[in-house]
Parts: C-alpha cells; structure tokens; sequence
C-alpha cells in the first residue's frame, strides 16, 4: 500500500524549513503542505486546497487505487479544527497534532523546526499503524467488517458515533488492531449479524430492518468519476477513514421477501424513493443504483 500524507497548519515562518526535512517524516511517500496563512481558524479555502490535491491525486492515475490518504492537521482553534477534520470523515484519516509556537523571537525558529518536524513524525507513523490495520479489515474481511457499512443508508443510532469513535481512537495512537475490535464489537452488540432464510452469508440489519447482505465475488458498486458526482463521493466509493477498499465493493439490500421499497438519500442528494428488484445495490459511500 502506498501513502500519501497532506500537512496542514504548519505555520508560515517555518514551512519551507520543515518540508526541507520531510524525510523524517513523509518517509518517502507523495505529500503536500497548505499555504494557509498563520494563526487564522481553519476555514473552506483550506478544505478546498486538499480537495483541489487529492483530485489532482486521483486524475494523474497510477498506484492511486491503492493509495492510502491522511492529512496531519494542527490543532488552532477547537471549533474550526473540528470542523475541517469533519469535512473530510468518512474518506481521509485525520491526526490532530496539539503543538504552539508563537513566532515572537526568532531565535527560536530551529528549535521549533526541531520540535514540528518530531511531532509530524510521530503523527505519521501512527498514521501509517492505524491505515495498515484498517486496510486489512476493510479488504480481508470486507464481508464482515461493520467499518464500510454506509454513513447515511445504515440506518442506525449506533454506527456513526461508533465509525467516529474509531476514527479518534485510530488518531490518537491507540493500537488500532484493538480500536477495530473494539468498534466490531460495539457494532456487533447493537446489530448482530444475521443469517436470513435462503441466504448463504450472514448480514447486518439496520433499525428500520432493512437487510445489507455482503456481496461475496458479485461486486459492481463503484461510483464512477463524472456525471453528477462529486469528488467526495469518489473518495468515499474508495477509501473508509483513509484506507483504500475495493471501489467495486457494495451491499445487496432487502427487506424481507418483497421488493425493497422506501426513501434512501444518495451520495450526493437527497433521499428519494427507491423501488428495488427486489434488492437495491448501496455501496458505502451509499451510491444507490437498482
């Protein structure tokens, strides 16, 4: 698997000094860093910049399929820090780093290039830790794994605080095989998996018992690039808290033995009614198709 790390919130005076040093912490994978200017809130034009980079990312082709995206974002303020991590959730892991330099003596500027750079490392690596395991939940036991179940057809008042949880635990370094089993299991109490008649594989049920049947080797879920689409449905039809999952990879789902019927928003509009036959296909970045 390949990375590519996005740095944001690295201050001004001290950009060009720290990307200088970068093989301590991009370790040889693709990155990029803002221009955002210094000690202003996170705002649209920042989200806007790694939007802008990871469609650059996606377009140039290549190994991006099994690319892994994060962005290593320092804290400012509480709630515009919250609020650019949440633009990017589900696709892009987020790693908040809690570092402050106040820029007043310039004597100072080497060893806050020493600090910084230590502290991108360290948020990088638990970066690379936490993709590696959620790669491998979300491609070896994509059947099972609750981690790809869509963030709005799920119907459930469980799953996305649960998917939220595991984000925060991955990206503040908790050893991420026990954050994933730990999310399994809290997902499995509240939705244990279900064996329908007739079915050969168990599924999940959501609250309103809509079935979502993993699709075993029939896979035909991807939201293509173009049309209406936009470039976060693409990055959530292919990534789930930034590792790369199967884009081919969907849910068969039923209600019982009729035709699925009822209102289902799509990955980028609003719900509208659905009649399936008899199933409806949702992929997890719930991409509605017939």
């Amino acid at each position: 698997m390949e990375y590519f790390f996005g740095f944001a919130g690295v201050p001004r005076e001290l950009r060009e000094k720290v990307e200088a040093r970068n093989s301590e912490f991009s370790r040889g994978a693709e990155f990029c860093i803002d221009k955002m200017p210094s000690y202003v809130p996170y705002g649209p034009q920042g989200i806007d910049f790694f939007m802008n980079v990871f469609q650059r990312k996606i377009d140039a082709g290549g190994k991006v399929a099994q690319t892994a995206f994060a962005i290593i974002y320092l804290v400012r303020d509480p709630e515009s820090s919250s609020a650019f991590a949440s633009a990017f959730f589900p696709h892009t892991m987020m790693v908040p780093v809690e570092w402050q330099w106040d820029g007043t003596r310039l004597n100072s500027v080497g060893k806050a290039v020493n600090e910084l750079t230590e502290k991108l490392k360290q948020a990088t690596a638990i970066a690379r830790e936490a993709l590696s395991v959620v790669r491998d939940e979300v491609v070896s036991r994509a059947q099972s794994t609750p981690i790809l179940l869509p963030v709005q057809n799920f119907n459930s008042k469980a799953f996305v605080p649960a998917l939220q949880k595991l984000h925060l635990e991955l990206a503040a370094g908790i050893v991420p095989s026990n954050a994933v089993f730990e999310h399994r299991k809290r997902m499995l109490d509240a939705h244990p998996m279900q064996r329908i008649a007739g079915r050969s594989r168990n599924c999940f049920v959501d609250d309103r018992q809509v079935e979502f049947h993993p699709p075993g080797n029939d896979r035909h879920g991807f939201s293509r690039a173009g049309g209406s689409h936009n470039l976060a449905c693409i990055l959530s039809g292919r990534r789930r808290l930034g590792a790369p999952y199967d884009q081919l990879f969907h849910y068969d789902c039923t209600k019982g033995t009729r035709n699925l019927k009822g209102q289902f928003p799509g990955c980028h509009s609003t719900a509208q009614a659905y009649e399936g036959n008899p199933h409806l296909n949702i992929a997890p970045n719930d991409h509605v198709r017939v």
